[in-house]
């Protein structure tokens, strides 16, 4: 996944960094004791067998995804997937020419393989059906207590607070259920294990403590000065992140002037069991009507009637590549935007080709070698992947979080690269 590896015949950007890149991350790589490893050999065969639990599967899908989840667990070679796409295709022509292994080959391509593999069994048997679906509703209703607190600190009404809005979509992004295997979540109302609340702003000033690095001054400052120019916001989570981003692009469109289109990028096909895809988006806003955010729920509707709101799913977003590899038509589409804001840890790792970057690397230097436009990324940490760093701050987290620090989504950080100027 470091290189071009699309066909001639697909139009393809791939401004590679300049730099030298690292090694990817990889479980046999990064070696039994890491979390890399503890992820593919454990946790992605826990994935499948909750949509086992939570589907009323018949026998023989339920063996079909057993057999998928012990071939994970024992490390067996890589396999073709039936009707892959021509970017698939080229993406798993080396690994398997190799013999590469679910646990030699890099994790953010077997990641987001595995979830190809398991579309490919449950899509005949359901008609197509989000075998997620299920997890999504439960993570929905256990946010309840959490926008409650939302609610009563004013984030969905009265004047928009940028600052406080950012924060509360950072933290939203606790809410991952990859990184629980897919079991039930209940949305704290205290989202930040350190005291930033993703509901509470009196709070989110306690969240500073928890940061790796907060770039939300200038992320701000980027959006205001913006004015009408579109913001594209590329999602990651169902549920609590959900609800959270909708806060947030509430407040884009409501403080904007002139006027301002916002568009969500969602995924076309499930993947990461709880990412979103198009149609999370109506049940998330009648939940949100439900749960006493008819006001919020209703602005939104209208800005998805009047145009003001779109949402848009590029295929890319469920491959394997790096965002220096995606396609010209995405390229040319998110260079339109005057921002795009990324959300969650695996957004993070395909901008970063999910690589092992030194963590001091300049985020905003290593973007403006490829990305098109303004870029923010939010993400609470949950992966070995990690640049704009410092070492005094990167050594303060790992004395008080040994363990969890770098992987369990105790830290959060708000990244900004603003555009390339041309030299």
């Amino acid at each position: 996944m470091l290189f071009c590896l699309m066909p001639a015949a697909v139009s393809l950007v791939c401004k590679t960094p300049s730099r030298p890149l690292p090694r990817p991350l990889a479980a046999d790589g990064d070696g039994e004791a890491s979390f890399t490893y503890d992820s593919v050999q454990r946790r992605l065969p826990l994935i499948v067998e909750s949509v086992i639990d939570k589907n009323s599967y018949s026998e023989a899908l339920q063996a079909d995804l057993r057999s998928l989840a012990g071939e994970i667990a024992a490390g067996e070679p890589l396999k073709p997937l039936a009707a892959p796409s021509a970017e698939w295709e080229d993406a798993l022509a080396p690994l398997l020419a190799a013999g590469d292994t679910w646990l030699s080959a890099p994790w953010f391509v077997v990641e987001n393989y595995l979830y190809k593999r398991m579309l490919e069994l449950t899509d005949g048997p359901t008609g197509g059906a989000d075998p997620f679906a299920a997890q999504k509703a439960e993570s929905l209703d256990g946010a309840a207590a959490a926008f409650a607190d939302m609610l009563s600190a004013g984030l969905t009404e009265g004047e928009v607070s940028l600052p406080s809005l950012v924060a509360t979509a950072l933290w939203g992004n606790l809410a991952d259920l990859s990184l629980s295997a897919g079991a039930a979540l209940i949305a704290p109302t205290d989202a930040s294990a350190g005291g930033g609340g993703a509901g509470d702003a009196s709070k989110l000033a306690d969240a500073g403590g928890k940061m790796l690095a907060d770039d939300t001054g200038e992320l701000c400052a980027a959006l205001e000065a913006a004015g009408g120019e579109e913001v594209v916001v590329v999602l990651d989570n169902c549920g609590l992140e959900l609800v959270s981003d909708l806060l947030l692009v509430d407040g884009l469109l409501r403080c904007a002037s002139p006027p301002r289109r916002v568009t969500l990028h969602a995924k076309a096909r499930p993947v990461f069991v709880s990412d979103v895809v198009e149609a999370d988006l109506a049940p998330t806003l009648a939940w949100l009507e439900e749960q006493g955010g008819g006001p919020l729920a209703g602005r939104l509707r209208d800005a998805l009637a009047d145009g003001r709101l779109l949402v848009e799913t590029p295929e890319f977003y469920t491959g394997p590549l790096p965002f220096w590899e995606m396609p010209d038509e995405l390229h040319a589409r998110l260079a339109e935007a005057a921002l795009v804001l990324t959300k969650g840890d695996a957004n993070f790792r395909r901008l970063l080709g999910d690589l092992h970057w030194p963590h001091d690397t300049d985020f905003a230097d290593l973007m403006r070698e490829y990305w098109p436009t303004s870029l923010a990324a939010l993400r609470t940490c949950k992966s070995g992947v990690l640049v704009g760093v410092v070492p005094a701050v990167e050594a303060a987290a790992a004395a008080a979080e040994p363990e969890k620090w770098l992987t369990g989504g105790v830290y959060g950080m708000v990244s900004f690269a603003p555009k390339a100027t041309p030299s």
